[in-house]
């Protein structure tokens, strides 16, 4: 009937021609999204903006941010956060700083340039009149870091060409040049009494004197026993933080690797150490008294310390992505902090909860709105590619349109529109910012079905093919095609929700990411005691299968009894027994030994009845053909009965096999040291049991996926016969 339509179908017909004009609509507007994007319009999708620094006013009233829009973000904490924008940077703002005569505020950017904003005059007047009252040419390069004294009379700036400029502020000359330095990248401190500037070199720390350029101290890390090399003292990766204490006894420092190391600047030695952050520390700070330490990281946690012996005190959690800036609190018990989800946060130290949230603007995470703009670029450009093969009544032109628009806003649109849902703001901002992609959603989804419409998909078919017989072949392999693209496209749609959801349970991604190689290590050998278990247990239940249909009353009660027993215990009790039981008669194996042979024994047994009925399932007149062309009983079972009886079993046996390979995760109690072992181990230290078990959770699907793609092909080999 499929053909007889399709030959009685134009190819130029009305729904062709429309569905050609919708596609090549869809793309020309993707493409004039994508150029107008990154030609600077402002038309684009709601995004908020990234924070790189932060910095709290001596007044204990200002906020301070600097945002990747390039302005700079001001808070009156007093005037229920009212919000000032002030704008003079001509890129990313990377650093602020706030003195204590004035105040007033310093932003760096990556303009290269310093600018001074005197918050007197602002606060009154409003934003449309904030103007910078001084501006400095620091460097040609964009800037990365910038520190002030706390009397503002000195100003040290980094910046990408590696040099440390250090400023007479009332001047606005350079009083001191150090460097080029290629390791020094990240990070500069100048000392509150403004004798020492500090910046990171690789994975140590070198000073100078601020006036005269001359180095005073490098500190480093070193080995505890220097002859075995062990314990390192000191970071292993580069520094990417830097802070001195209020007193300026104590120097701070974060790096990429997580660890926060405290030192003594007299003794120029380590004095204390800290280990908890799962990312690269991003900003390190001292609260007015000293007594504590701020950091944050990659992780989107901020994380407090006691200074001396560098104990823990307290972690905050509630960033949806890496937190980029920490200060002290307007009192000594909150602490502020933002990050690249374009939020700054009150917190209260005492009890870890979050006072209050402001952002820079409403949106959604950067990196969803640079995925759409990608997204729509590709589409735009595909799609137009695409518009031509339909027009040309080419199958790919179909399938591609079927693949790109049922997949791609998967990924592209929907995601983003389920990540709203974790974003602490009501349901009506959500529905503001998420709506263009809504609407976007609806058109791809109409598009879809508008593909699958008779009228469309049957022309496309086969439209090259010659004689009947091809037509109907190509036809098959295009429905086979689309229908696999569909439940692909379901595949993803779930685990996008099932990610939404877990997400929504504060998983601790950082944490994961992080620890994801220790638990697969203990892969392998969970995949080779499945595969040895798999074997022994595949030779247990031919034997026993055999054994339950032999004559011989001994040989079919050895068989009955060992079905009977291991059906009739818990696998993990058989366990035990091979690894603590036999050892009482002088049977010792070692863990892996004793589970390989549990599961296989215990498996073996199931399988023997699997075995026997696809045996059974052979009618005798294949026994008696085989003995009527002379073949022997062994031969009849060997060439005639058991291919027939292995293609019948393999759906149960195959089903036996993905329960082994997810039971041998029993084995890790007997301290087997294979993926679930890693797994428990690991989130029983950390308490983190979901994260880590999410992980073999994956791996095991995973593992069952690769399986169940073979099996399928071995079930098409083996009844490849019957297609015949």
């Amino acid at each position: 009937m499929s053909t007889l339509r399709s030959s009685t179908l134009h190819p130029g017909s009305r729904a062709m021609r429309l569905l050609c004009l919708l596609v090549a609509l869809t793309a020309g507007l993707s493409l004039l999204y994508a150029v107008q994007y990154y030609l600077g319009s402002p038309l684009r999708l709601a995004v908020t903006s990234e924070i790189h620094d932060l910095a709290l006013s001596p007044t204990h009233h200002l906020v301070a941010a600097a945002a990747q829009d390039g302005m700079v973000r001001l808070w009156d904490m007093d005037a229920d956060w009212k919000m000032y924008t002030l704008t003079g940077h001509t890129g990313p703002v990377t650093s602020v700083a706030f003195d204590a005569s004035g105040p007033t505020l310093f932003s760096a950017g990556s303009d290269g340039k310093v600018y001074l904003w005197d918050i007197p005059t602002i606060l009154p007047a409003g934003p449309s009149n904030a103007q910078p009252v001084k501006a400095l040419e620091a460097s040609t390069s964009p800037l990365r870091d910038l520190s002030l004294t706390p009397d503002g009379s000195l100003l040290a700036t980094l910046g990408d060409d590696h040099i440390i400029r250090v400023w007479d502020v009332e001047t606005g000359e350079v009083i001191q040049t150090i460097g080029p330095n290629e390791h020094t990248r990240h990070a500069v401190a100048l000392s509150p009494d403004g004798t020492l500037v500090a910046a990171d070199d690789a994975n140590h720390i070198q000073m100078w004197d601020a006036h005269s350029g001359e180095p005073r101290q490098r500190l480093e890390g070193q080995w505890e026993n220097e002859e075995e090399q062990e314990n390192w003292l000191g970071h292993e990766k580069e520094v990417t933080a830097l802070a001195f204490s209020p007193d300026g006894a104590y120097l701070a420092s974060g790096s990429a690797e997580g660890t926060t190391l405290i030192w003594d600047v007299e003794q120029g030695q380590l004095a204390w150490e800290t280990k908890g952050h799962l990312g690269a520390v991003s900003e390190v700070a001292f609260d007015a008294s000293g007594e504590y330490l701020i950091s944050s990281g990659g992780d989107n946690m901020v994380r407090r310390w006691k200074v001396t012996g560098g104990k823990f005190a307290g972690l905050f959690k509630g960033h949806l992505g890496s937190v980029s800036g920490v200060a002290a609190g307007p009192d000594e018990n909150t602490i502020l902090s933002s990050g690249v989800d374009g939020s700054v946060r009150l917190w209260e130290v005492v009890n870890n909860q979050e006072l209050h949230l402001e952002w820079t603007k409403l949106g959604l995470m950067p990196i969803w709105g640079k995925v759409f703009v990608i997204w729509m670029l590709g589409s735009g450009l595909l799609g137009l590619l695409l518009a031509w093969g339909l027009w040309r009544v080419r199958t790919w032109s179909y399938l591609g349109s079927l693949a790109m628009y049922t997949i791609g806003p998967l990924f592209a649109v929907v995601l983003p529109m389920l990540e709203t849902i974790a974003y602490p703001i009501t349901w009506s901002t959500r529905l503001h910012i998420a709506w263009p992609l809504a609407c976007l959603f609806v058109w791809y989804y109409f598009l879809v079905l508008y593909l699958r419409n008779d009228a469309i998909a049957i022309p496309y078919q086969a439209p090259d093919a010659e004689s009947l017989a091809q037509r109907l072949m190509a036809a098959q392999q295009t429905r086979n095609i689309r229908q696999g693209l569909f439940v692909l496209a379901t595949w993803f749609l779930i685990f996008i929700l099932l990610f939404s959801v877990l997400r929504r349970f504060g998983l601790d991604i950082a944490f994961m990411r992080k620890w994801l190689p220790f638990i697969m290590g203990g892969a392998g050998l969970t995949m080779f005691v499945s595969a040895m278990a798999i074997l022994l247990a595949t030779v247990l239940a031919l034997v026993g299968a055999l054994g339950r249909l032999a004559k011989n009353p001994v040989i079919n009660g050895i068989s009955g009894f060992y079905v009977s027993l291991i059906r009739g215990t818990p696998l993990l009790v058989q366990i035990f027994i091979w690894f603590l039981a036999l050892p009482q008669i002088g049977i010792t194996l070692k863990p892996v030994t004793a589970g390989i042979l549990a599961l296989g024994v215990n498996y073996g047994a199931y399988m023997t009845e699997i075995f026997r009925a696809g045996i059974q399932a052979i009618g005798i007149g294949q026994y008696e053909a085989a003995h009527a062309l002379g073949m022997s009983s062994s031969q009849t079972f060997r060439r005639i009965v058991l291919p027939q009886a292995f293609r019948i079993v393999i759906p149960p046996i195959g089903n036996e096999f993905i329960a082994m390979m997810k039971d041998s995760a029993l084995v890790s109690m007997i301290t087997v040291q294979e993926l679930t072992f890693r797994a428990q181990k690991l989130g029983r230290q950390n308490f983190r049991n979901l994260e880590t078990f999410l992980i073999a959770a994956a791996f095991y699907w995973i593992l069952t996926i690769v399986f169940q793609f073979f099996q399928s092909k071995l079930e098409a080999y083996m009844a490849r016969g019957e297609r015949r």
